[in-house]
């Protein structure tokens, strides 16, 4: 077992876009992961970043104000491929595409993976056809029906890469385990942004704030019974401060 994790960009914002808890006035450097994932039965990605259009032509696909209030500082070189690229691997080589949610930061660029399998929450596919407003990025809905897997829950891909299902940022997120040789990771997703949002009296945006908080009072007790690391979606600074080893480094 092996995960990368992959630095696909940063947004400039308010902090209070990730915690209205706070003061404004804090501008921020808000980073965006995808995460590849090498097991026994094939390599995996978790989330995929943001597509091309958002570095390109962000109001056009954001809309004005929004783009202005979550402003993306994309290069070519954080499209998910070329993160891929940077540590020699292809599309090609990707055995399933795992999606935390379709928003565009986390789903933007699935459409390099098209053809791929892709394991996604039932309810989250569904809540494309009936929120769409939420999932403005076609690029995230660029999905093959017919590789399209649809998850009823908690869903174990292998004996130690695990979806465990978090909804209430949005109806079906899920959040992700990896059981690696020096003890479990969980990547939260947007179930949770930051450090200081890993308490269900302080969460993030959430089509359902009431399953948000359980979703994070869950994930606690997994990481406490586990004995895990949890890595946040969004947090500015918990990279550096606890030394995580970004791509090309790995963990294993």
């Amino acid at each position: 077992m092996r995960l990368w994790i992959l630095p696909v960009g940063t947004f400039s914002a308010d902090e209070t876009v990730l915690d209205p808890h706070c003061e404004p006035g804090n501008i921020l450097f808000i980073p965006v992961y995808a995460y590849l994932i090498e097991t026994p039965n094939g390599l995996f990605l978790f989330d995929t970043g943001c597509s091309n259009q958002c570095r390109t032509n962000p109001q056009g696909l954001l809309g004005q104000e929004f783009s202005q209030l979550l402003q993306p500082r994309l290069a070519p070189d954080d499209y998910i491929t070329a993160q891929l690229a940077k540590i020699g691997f292809a599309p090609s080589d990707i055995d399933g595409v795992i999606n935390s949610h379709l928003h565009f930061d986390h789903g933007g660029g699935n459409s390099a993976f098209s053809h791929h399998k892709f394991l996604i929450q039932r309810s989250e596919w569904a809540a494309v056809a009936s929120d769409p407003d939420q999932y403005p990025d076609s690029a995230a809905l660029d999905i093959n029906t017919g590789q399209l897997h649809l998850l009823d829950g908690d869903y174990r891909f292998d004996t130690r890469l695990y979806a465990v299902s978090t909804p209430g940022h949005t109806e079906g997120h899920q959040s992700l385990i990896v059981e690696l040789n020096g003890g479990p990771i969980v990547l939260t997703g947007d179930a949770v942004y930051t450090q200081r949002q890993f308490h269900p009296d302080n969460i993030g945006t959430a089509t359902n704030p009431d399953q948000a908080r359980l979703s994070v009072a869950h994930l606690l007790h997994l990481t406490e019974t586990l004995h895990a690391r949890p890595f946040f979606s969004h947090d500015p600074i918990q990279a550096e401060k606890e030394s995580w080893r970004l791509s090309p480094g790995f963990y294993q």
